[in-house]
């Protein structure tokens, strides 16, 4: 019996649904839900928006991870359309105008459906970047920002890549190397790679293919060029080698916050090997543990291959336990330059 692609899309999608039908969370204690006051000249504020969608901010200068804010039930996703509803972005835009840099970890519709939303309230001189898939992918909209491809740029243990420098010398964007897990144990949705343009814009969910998979260094830079704070960013893991710069860079100096996927807390507290092992940030704010089957208004849920409470009691009862954050939408977090 022949199998249709389209009935490999709807019973995929439904293994990861059931999958992602966690526990609700109306009670657990979200990090960075205190009043954070007017905004300091050399802090680094960070914003959470749910799944992997983060936006930082120092000095004037923004950016932007995986934006992802419009969220549909999954019998639409598997049956119908999926595309973003900018009336659910309205306030989320509002605070694009300083943003210089958006940076998408990989092609799926969780990690850049509303950047169409987003992109013409960009600031003139921000770039998109990603693989050449996801330009693909957005090509048929013509978005008024420039992409720039990361390909060709990427590091790894053994490569340097090449830097992305971005308002006017401030904002230096390192794309690293990483891997994609399985959306569920066996199954890998949407994998492949585009390598044209598609003819029209994306409307479902299998529009969206992962392409490339990339974790990010991000160095916001004082006058002088020096490191005023450093940022690394994977919203998806397959552990290392996947994610890891070279140790020079690395040694450069140490990662002041860390933006890192539920895969990487479930290797910290299995004891397995992390990218946590390779950048020993002050701080870690951990993301993609939601069910975006839902609205962000109900009780949030676990997703997938999730223990919240859990991992909490576990990461937090290391030594050091206090530097990791676990954020609900909305979350808000300040952090000092370090002395």
């Amino acid at each position: 019996m022949r199998v249709s692609r389209r009935a490999v899309l709807v019973s995929g999608l439904a293994a990861a649904a059931a999958g992602a039908c966690g526990a609700p969370l109306r009670a657990f204690p979200f990090d960075g839900w205190e009043p954070l006051g007017a905004a300091e000249p050399d802090t680094l504020d960070v914003w959470f928006y749910g799944v992997a969608t983060f936006l930082f901010r120092w000095r004037g200068i923004g950016v932007l991870t995986d934006p992802f804010i419009t969220r549909d039930r999954f019998a639409r996703v598997a049956f119908g359309e999926t595309l973003p509803d900018p009336s659910l972005s309205a306030a989320f835009v509002a605070e694009m105008a300083d943003v210089r840099a958006v940076l998408i970890g990989h092609g799926h519709y969780d990690h850049c459906l509303d950047l169409p939303v987003v992109a013409p309230h960009l600031h003139p001189d921000a770039a998109l970047c990603g693989d050449a898939s996801v330009a693909h992918v957005f090509a048929p909209l013509h978005l008024p920002r420039p992409w720039v491809r990361v390909d060709d740029r990427l590091a790894s243990p053994t490569e340097d890549g090449s830097p992305i420098v971005l308002a006017g010398g401030r904002l230096r964007v390192l794309p690293i190397r990483s891997g994609h897990p399985f959306n569920i144990p066996g199954v890998h949705l949407f994998r492949r790679a585009l390598t044209e343009d598609r003819a029209d814009p994306p409307t479902r969910a299998s529009h969206y293919q992962e392409g490339l998979t990339t974790a990010w260094l991000v160095d916001l830079l004082d006058e002088g060029g020096g490191i005023a704070h450093r940022v690394f960013i994977e919203t998806s893991s397959t552990g290392p080698p996947s994610g890891v710069a070279p140790k020079h860079i690395l040694e450069e100096r140490r990662v002041d916050v860390a933006l890192l996927a539920m895969d990487t807390a479930n290797f910290r507290a299995r004891g397995e090997p992390s990218v946590l092992d390779h950048i020993d940030p002050r701080s870690v704010i951990f993301c993609h543990w939601d069910n975006f089957f839902r609205p962000v208004e109900d009780v949030p849920r676990e997703g997938v291959k999730v223990d919240l409470p859990q991992l909490r009691a576990t990461l937090q009862g290391e030594a050091g336990g206090e530097r990791y954050l676990f954020p609900g939408f909305g979350s808000r977090f300040r952090f000092q330059p370090p002395s």
